[in-house]
């Protein structure tokens, strides 16, 4: 998604690190800053080798400025008690203990018995009562104030230089290491300006930070020799009364706008988000406010410098954009729509064949035609966009062009055919043009409107499908019996046969409120047709650690299945009972997939893939036997199968077999102990010592996840498919 805006983005220990920084850059974030002010001066060079290891993104220093702060406090803060008196100290560091440090040093000199003092906007209140020997001031306000924190000196204006003498040696290295941005706090006028570009050169790009009543009062001369501007409205606060900030915000901006000058605004964008996931809804309002001043940009500083959340905060900062620039309309009814950040589904529209202008009269009214279960869970996923971007079954010429060349006609990458067979020897009798009700058992039902009715060779089509005319091979042997006529035309779902889903089955649509509503926008999906074992648990983990995943979405396959194979129930009990008890909170989300193996081996892992990209999952775990059967497959069919496919917009993660090392004593891929000591673990093993009642240890598969089983077992309930 591009986007006319921009996005500054303050670096700090929340942020400082490879995941996020990629995270962010992902995010499409225009500007990465390094605030001076809690910047060492001796780690800038290493930050600035941190962040360009994993971005390209431009950095942009932010100088200290003229301002005074408070200095390292012991304990790194101090409550300051109404009543008392406190030692002012010019100093980066309080020595004593009652003393009260503030830098830079010359600034006190120039107090006057009676100032005001304003520490961490306003969070306490000093006075000025003594100047000699030394300073003291008596708390007027109590607060508990913090080391580095800003500080006012009430109605007395202190002369303080442009730039302090950390900020001069910043530039120099900046100089050095190629820094093109330099954000130039507490910009008074132009010469502070012309100043900088004396010592950086005229290559650099000047963002003057409008945060003092000076740079209020000379904002057309500093327009005319600087790059951008942005408006601080925290410090500027300071100044001007808070009550105006709003209206000083909106001349400001038309000032710069005037002179064609980009201006940023900053200060509290999402400061709730410090700490929560979501944001105010002043500040959602705030912000496409100060879109519709004219703003060109946006700057979050402690919100992904400090806080918890700063890979959903730019999210939110990008779907504000988004929603800023594709106003809603309020006649289309999409006002209730909420922008996504998730990726977009397959072929770029999610499909939603689904009729609410019938009525049962309608329905009877149409010839009825019974399919069988796996027809009519194809016609389900087409319909609620599984499938998408296919809107129905497959015809001959998008048969031909999936079997030959992995691509539907639109040329997007598809690689099983959706088609409906007659069945058997079964004539079909009805033809191109008419509507038609396809009903399947327990009275599900879905509209057809065929287009055509067509052959294809059957030996053809099984070798096209799953690379052998075997009929060993299930999927083969199923093909076969179906016969060798299809019908091909969109599908749809009516409205009411919604409500027929089985218990946790998601659509497409459902997942990606519900990602959208967890903040997460990066997914890894988990196909299994397995009970939970401590190897899956390995994988889910190992693969979200390791890609940064926002969370997980374990989507197992409840369709029809071969004998032997876990039911669909017993899989989503086993789950359940391992998030609720066992998994991390909020990370992990559960959903049935009413479809069913096709045995299809590397066609079959790269649609399963691409089902899961509809439903906005960026991620998928691909094993080393991903949806094979017997040896029809190599074990790394799957993995030289997408590399040859290239980029399908969901990316796999691939994984060689896991085993238990009895001497690492951890689950692991590869281990220098080897087979001695490497025990591999896998469902049919599970399989095989339930039905035998043997035990299994801890580290196959949980003790809670197998009592669980067993129970079900001798209770009389199927856990196995029959």
């Amino acid at each position: 998604m591009s986007l006319n805006k921009k996005i500054i983005c303050t670096l700090g220990p929340s942020s400082l690190n490879s995941k996020v920084i990629k995270r962010l850059s992902e995010l499409g974030v225009n500007l990465f800053r390094l605030n001076l002010s809690h910047t060492p001066l001796d780690k800038l060079e290493y930050y600035v080798v941190l962040i360009r290891n994993f971005t390209n993104i431009p950095i942009c220093f932010d100088s200290q400025g003229a301002q005074i702060r408070t200095g390292n406090l012991i304990g790194g803060k101090i409550e300051l008690k109404h009543g008392s008196v406190v030692t002012l100290v010019g100093s980066t560091d309080a020595i004593n203990a009652g003393d009260f440090p503030l830098y830079p040093r010359i600034c006190l000199p120039k107090l006057e018995i009676g100032d005001l003092i304003s520490l961490d906007f306003d969070t306490a209140l000093i006075q000025v009562i003594e100047k000699s020997p030394s300073i003291k001031a008596r708390v007027i306000s109590s607060g508990l104030v913090g080391s580095n924190k800003a500080v006012s000196i009430i109605d007395h204006t202190l002369p303080l230089s442009s730039m302090t003498d950390v900020d001069i040696k910043a530039f120099k290295i900046a100089k050095k290491i190629g820094i093109k941005n330099i954000a130039l706090s507490f910009t008074n006028n132009s010469s502070d300006v012309k100043k900088l570009r004396t010592i950086m050169g005229e290559d650099i790009s000047i963002i003057s930070k409008i945060e003092t009543r000076a740079g209020v009062e000379n904002i057309n001369e500093i327009l005319n020799v600087t790059d951008e501007i942005l408006i601080d409205r925290g410090d500027l606060s300071r100044e001007i009364a808070i009550e105006s900030i709003p209206y000083m915000q909106k001349y400001i901006i038309k000032m710069a706008n005037s002179k064609n000058k980009p201006v940023n605004v900053a200060t509290n964008l999402l400061e709730s988000m410090i700490e929560n996931t979501k944001p105010t809804r002043a500040e959602v309002n705030d912000i496409i406010n100060t879109l519709n001043d004219g703003a060109d940009g946006l700057v979050l500083a402690a919100e992904t410098a400090i806080g918890k959340h700063p890979v959903a905060c730019v999210s939110m900062v990008k779907s504000l954009l988004y929603r800023f620039e594709n106003p809603i309309n309020i006649e289309n009814h999409d006002y209730w729509r909420t922008h996504s950040n998730l990726i977009e589904p397959h072929g770029g529209k999610l499909i939603q064949n689904i009729i609410t202008d019938f009525s049962i009269r309608d329905v009877e009214k149409l010839p009825k035609w019974k399919v069988d279960e796996r027809v009519m869970i194809d016609a389900a996923q087409i319909a609620l966009g599984v499938y998408s971007p296919i809107s129905g079954f497959l015809s001959k010429d998008d048969l031909e062009s999936v079997l030959n060349k992995n691509k539907l006609l639109d040329g997007n990458t598809w690689t099983l055919p959706i088609i409906m067979p007659v069945g058997g020897e079964t004539k079909f009798p009805y033809q191109n043009g008419d509507r038609i009700i396809i009903e399947g058992e327990e009275k599900k039902r879905a509209v057809l409107s065929i287009d055509n009715v067509y052959s294809y060779d059957s030996d053809k089509l099984a070798h096209g499908i799953f690379g052998t005319k075997s009929t060993k091979h299930p999927g083969v042997k199923r093909l076969y019996e179906n016969g060798n006529i299809f019908v091909s035309g969109k599908v749809s779902l009516l409205k009411e046969d919604l409500q027929t889903r089985k218990p946790f089955e998601l659509t497409p649509n459902q997942c990606r409120v519900i990602f959208q509503n967890q903040q997460w926008n990066r997914i890894v999906a988990f196909h299994t047709r397995n009970v939970p074992h401590r190897a899956h648990e390995y994988l889910q983990f190992t693969a979200m650690e390791k890609y940064d995943c926002d969370g997980l979405f374990i989507h197992p396959v409840i369709g029809p299945k071969k004998v032997g194979d876990f039911t669909g129930d017993i899989i989503l009990k086993s789950y359940n009972q391992l998030i609720e008890k066992n998994y991390p909170i909020n990370k992990i989300i559960i959903g049935a997939f009413n479809n069913y193996s096709r045995y299809a081996g590397p066609k079959e892992a790269v649609f399963t893939a691409l089902c899961r990209k509809n439903f906005g999952c960026s991620h998928i775990i691909v094993g080393r036997d991903h949806t094979g059967v017997g040896s029809f497959y190599p074990k790394d069919g799957a993995k030289r199968f997408f590399e040859e496919l290239g980029d399908i917009g969901i990316q796999p993660i691939f994984f060689d077999e896991v085993y238990y090392c009895l001497k690492c004593k951890k689950h692991v891929e590869k281990c220098k102990h080897g087979i001695n000591y490497n025990y591999k673990i896998n469902g049919t093993e599970i399989r095989a010592k339930l039905e035998k009642g043997k035990a299994l240890p801890d580290w196959f598969i949980r003790e809670s996840v197998l009592n669980l089983i067993s129970d079900e077992i001798k209770y009389g309930h199927n856990v196995f498919i029959k």
